[in-house]
């Protein structure tokens, strides 16, 4: 208090929506990630810690590890977007669309490491890999006709689910050239003045897995 004026109180800033990447894997997942940390979100890519997995067995959206960080990325919350619209209510939901033959093409190649070798990424990795694979594509092996299915279905019912919700989820087509300029304001915040992202680029001869 100055002169008998009261002090302006702290300006207080709404807290932080959490924030879903719901789009399946190869749909530019890590570009996104990267691209939300850039605007201030602590998100996690495809997280595998016990925790999660007994989470995903559990068949709910109250993921512990939101308890510190804004968001989740990649098919860890695939099945589990309508969990998590009805457990966060004002969360953002961004779905990452790409062309289809160009999406199998890069599927093809991340499929070719066998699950079992994932050991380097965690005890419990391939465990968990194996039950997103299945509960999402319904199979473990790489299954083009399959896939395509799936990819198809899984854009179709998200597109459902919010129908109507503009302010609720963006559909992104990072792969074929969109970025911050309709990722940004989606969130509230302003555009940056750098390229987005783009992790995981395919070189000329082949989609790195």
């Amino acid at each position: 208090m100055t002169g008998g004026i009261p002090s302006a109180a702290p300006r207080r800033h709404p807290p932080r929506p959490k924030v879903f990447g719901i789009g399946l894997s190869r749909t530019g997942t890590r570009s996104l990630t990267a691209a939300l940390r850039t605007l201030g979100f602590d998100i996690v890519h495809y997280p595998s810690d016990p925790a999660t997995y007994r989470t995903l067995l559990a068949g709910t959206g109250r993921f512990p590890l939101l308890a510190d960080h804004d968001g989740i990325t990649d098919i860890s919350v695939v099945p589990y977007y309508e969990e998590l619209d009805l457990d966060w209510p004002g969360a953002k939901f961004i779905l990452t669309v790409r062309e289809e033959q160009d999406w199998l093409r890069s599927c093809a190649t991340h499929w070719t490491r066998p699950v079992d070798s994932k050991t380097d990424l965690g005890e419990g990795y391939p465990d968990m890999q194996r039950f997103l694979r299945a509960a999402v594509y319904g199979c473990h092996e790489f299954n083009p006709e399959r896939f395509a299915r799936v990819h198809r279905r899984h854009v179709e019912q998200v597109l459902r689910h919010f129908a109507g919700r503009n302010d609720d989820l963006l559909v992104l087509d990072i792969v074929g050239g969109d970025g911050y300029e309709r990722l940004a304001p989606f969130l509230g915040r302003e555009i940056p003045d750098h390229p987005f992202p783009n992790v995981n680029r395919p070189s000329p001869a082949q989609d790195r897995p």
